[in-house]
C-alpha cells in the first residue's frame, strides 16, 4: 500500500502593490517544485481589503508524494537562492503540514 501524499497549507502575505513580483517568484518556484513532483493543488485568493487587514494575499494547498520529496525541495538549492527575493515581497508566511483525513459526507 502507498503511503498517502503530503499535503502543506501555505498562508502568504505580502508588501502592497508587488503582486506581479509575486506571481513572477511563484512562477520560478512552481517550476522547481515540479522536479521533486509537488504541485499547487490549489490557490485562493483572499478578498483582503488592504494590507494591514490581517488576513494573507493567498493560501496555497501544497501537494507532495511524500515527506522525504517536500524536505527535499525545501533545500533545493536554486529554491534556497530565492531567499532574498522571496524576503522583498513576502512579508509573512505560516505553514500547516498533514495527510489526508477522513471523506466526511462522501
Amino acid at each position: 500500500m502507498a503511503a498517502p501524499p503530503l499535503y502543506i497549507l501555505v498562508r502568504l502575505w505580502i508588501r502592497g502593490g508587488l503582486e506581479a513580483e509575486f506571481e513572477a517568484y511563484e512562477s520560478k518556484v512552481l517550476r522547481i517544485m515540479a522536479r521533486y513532483d509537488g504541485v499547487i493543488d490549489r490557490t485562493i485568493r483572499t478578498s483582503r481589503v488592504s494590507e494591514g487587514s490581517g488576513e494573507p494575499f493567498e493560501v496555497h494547498l501544497l501537494k507532495f508524494p511524500s515527506r522525504a520529496l517536500y524536505d527535499a525541495y525545501l533545500d533545493d538549492p536554486e529554491r534556497r537562492s530565492l531567499s532574498a527575493e522571496r524576503a522583498g515581497i513576502i512579508t509573512n508566511s505560516d505553514i500547516l503540514i498533514g495527510t489526508p483525513g477522513p471523506a466526511y459526507g462522501s
